[in-house]
């Protein structure tokens, strides 16, 4: 994404916001890139092609990029910058020059804990505490709440761009928490509220209801890979639409999960791949535990999918946040390491079984 930035070297540029506290605390950049332009929004037409408008909320413009975007804000001169909710937010970067601009004399407060609440005027200030939650690991006290009516109002664009920020933070339960404790869950994703009502039983999951058990899961990423966190969120999404049956507490709360997965994200205007990648891990999350119990050939195309070792990487995250320990994912990886040695030689079936043995005997 970075290097779609190559095509403003005609133009001043700074990375703002999120991605200018990125860079300050050497952390990847996320799925979406906030750069401030100086020049007008005729010279940035100039230099892309595929720009949006207007980008979101706030910002001139935007420019595609995978599930995320880069937003363009221009100015004219320095009288013209933005001013965010937060002042750690006002940071610049001039990845030129590479040097920070404080505008707001927030240096003390970069590498703080807790955050002073920051200006409740703009609705949008819920939103950056979310992500700075979230991203950095701050903790916010005493800003108020938007009315449940604000929050309804949100566009749908701003929730995707907040959404993707908060998951890709090392620290997305946080973020995540705050939205569920405040009410932009049951406000936006009312499908998603019941989850913090859903009781675990404890012998398996001691970290409470189901909400609780998917922010916990996050916790055993290994990278904050917007697939992977977007399918631990919603893993479990179904549990409260499946019936008790006596076999199973939740039944076919897999396949609920699955279509709950489609319909907020098609909501939210993720692309159709992604959607049916995130669908694909809901859907079998519990086969890895299944693995060693299965024939191959019902195992077998599920494991031929590239996305199999994301979905082994969810079950370890899964189980990691229960009493079960990871001796279930070992056992998976180790039947899937058996078939991918015989996948690929041509003497052998997808189980083992020697061909010329299956097929002369």
């Amino acid at each position: 994404m970075v290097q779609q930035l190559q095509a403003l070297l005609p133009l001043p540029y700074y990375l703002t916001s999120f991605s200018a506290l990125d860079r300050y605390f050497r952390r990847p950049y996320g799925q979406n890139l906030y750069v401030t332009v100086r020049g007008s929004l005729v010279d940035l037409a100039r230099l892309h092609g595929e720009l949006e408008y207007p980008g979101a909320e706030d910002w001139d413009a935007a420019l595609p990029s995978g599930e995320g975007h880069i937003y363009y804000r221009c100015i004219e001169d320095s009288a013209d910058f933005a001013r965010f909710g937060f002042a750690v937010l006002d940071l610049l970067f001039d990845p030129r020059a590479d040097t920070f601009y404080d505008r707001s004399d927030a240096y003390q407060l970069l590498r703080a804990t807790d955050l002073p609440a920051g200006s409740s005027d703009n609705p949008a200030t819920f939103w950056e505490a979310a992500v700075l939650s979230a991203r950095y690991g701050y903790s916010i006290e005493g800003l108020e709440t938007p009315p449940r009516e604000a929050l309804r109002t949100t566009p749908v664009d701003a929730q995707r761009r907040s959404l993707i920020d908060i998951l890709c933070g090392s620290y997305a339960w946080k973020g995540l928490r705050r939205l569920m404790n405040h009410g932009a869950v049951e406000a936006l994703w009312p499908e998603l509220q019941p989850m913090n009502g859903t009781v675990h039983s404890k012998e398996e999951h001691p970290e409470g209801n189901v909400w609780q058990h998917s922010l916990e899961t996050l916790r055993y990423r290994k990278a904050n890979d917007l697939t992977l966190t977007m399918a631990l969120l919603l893993h479990d999404a179904g549990k409260p639409y499946a019936r008790k049956t006596r076999d199973r507490a939740f039944d076919k709360h897999a396949e609920i999960g699955a279509r709950t997965a489609v319909s907020l994200l098609r909501r939210l205007k993720f692309s159709q791949q992604f959607i049916d990648d995130v669908a694909w891990l809901v859907r079998n999350h519990m086969l890895p535990g299944n693995l060693h119990r299965l024939p191959t050939y019902r195992s077998e195309k599920a494991m031929a999918s590239p996305l199999f070792p994301l979905l082994l990487e969810l079950y370890r995250c899964d189980l990691s946040s229960t009493y079960r320990g990871p001796d279930g994912y070992y056992r998976a990886c180790k039947v899937y390491r058996s078939f991918l040695k015989h996948q690929s030689n041509p003497f052998r079936a997808a189980d083992g079984k020697k061909l010329l043995k299956l097929y002369v005997e």
